[in-house]
């Protein structure tokens, strides 16, 4: 069976979306205009026609609200309604001055399990989902995270590989905090030096047991989803940190502008082929079961 760690579901009338907007640009992902159209719990299931599907994590998708909390109050209505998502990794801009009450508002929700920061910042400008570089580090941020702590939630984190040492610092800072990188660290090995960060950045994770490695967004290493292309780094990934710390999420809809779920799932079947039945079991459904107690 199959437990996603990471999907999105959006009722474009609902929210704002504005990156979902007909006239919204493309993203680094690709053209998205075939995913500018409500995404609900039936296309999801449709998606994974002919798979066991046991759960699912939402993860926040940008909904544009003036509250956040707003989407979580939706998702647990579709929750209850069609029982998906499981779970929820919420939105919290947890630099804000008022983050403490924001991560208290979410986790009210017994849906959440979790808030995700998009902190990604690079030098070339690619990335800039931070207002800055360093946020990991800044005071403000740290604030948030121990409101995170307080509530026994988790970190979802969007960054790129010259962050994942200070994701090592942040875990250092906060013992018992669980960290779900998402995008497997965003490799990008068309990126000069990319891979190389990407490496040296998980070497410094591998030590850390409450960090967390989503197989998820591999547009990044090759839109198509390759075998050959992802081997190398699946396997490093696995080395490094092992399956009990790496979770299949599909990254629906958004993958799907380049690859659905299905292929997804028999790619990674075939490079998980040399790999024990319990690793390939925790990659895609126990380690996200344990992680998002679901």
């Amino acid at each position: 069976g199959i437990v996603d760690a990471h999907h999105h579901f959006w009722e474009l009338g609902r929210f704002p979306y504005r990156w979902l907007a007909p006239d919204a640009p493309p993203r680094p992902f690709g053209d998205h205009g075939a995913i500018k159209r409500n995404y609900l719990p039936d296309d999801y299931r449709a998606d994974f026609a002919g798979f066991r599907l046991e759960g699912s994590v939402h993860v926040q998708a940008n909904c544009g609200a003036d509250d956040p909390v707003a989407e979580t109050a939706w998702l647990c209505d579709l929750s209850a309604a069609t029982g998906l998502p499981s779970a929820a990794v919420a939105e919290a801009d947890l630099s804000a001055p008022g983050a403490a009450d924001t991560v208290a508002r979410q986790a009210a929700h017994p849906l959440v399990r979790g808030v995700r920061a998009m902190v990604a910042w690079d030098p070339e400008g690619r990335w800039r989902f931070a207002s800055r570089p360093g946020v990991l580090r800044d005071d403000a941020f740290r604030a948030g995270v121990r409101a995170l702590l307080d509530h026994g939630l988790c970190l979802d984190l969007v960054v790129v590989p010259g962050q994942l040492p200070e994701v090592a610092e942040l875990a250092d800072a906060f013992p018992g905090l669980r960290i779900a990188i998402n995008h497997l660290g965003q490799p990008e090995p068309a990126r000069p030096g990319n891979a190389d960060l990407w490496r040296q950045g998980l070497a410094a994770l591998a030590d850390r047991p409450d960090v967390f490695l989503k197989v998820s967004g591999l547009w990044t290493i090759d839109n198509g989803w390759n075998a050959d292309s992802l081997r190398p780094f699946l396997a490093h990934a696995l080395d490094t940190l092992g399956a009990g710390r790496m979770m299949y999420g599909s990254n629906l809809p958004v993958e799907k502008v380049n690859t659905g779920a299905a292929r997804q799932v028999r790619v990674l079947q075939t490079l998980l082929a040399d790999r024990s039945a319990a690793e390939v079991a925790d990659l895609f459904a126990g380690t996200a079961r344990r992680f998002y107690r679901l």
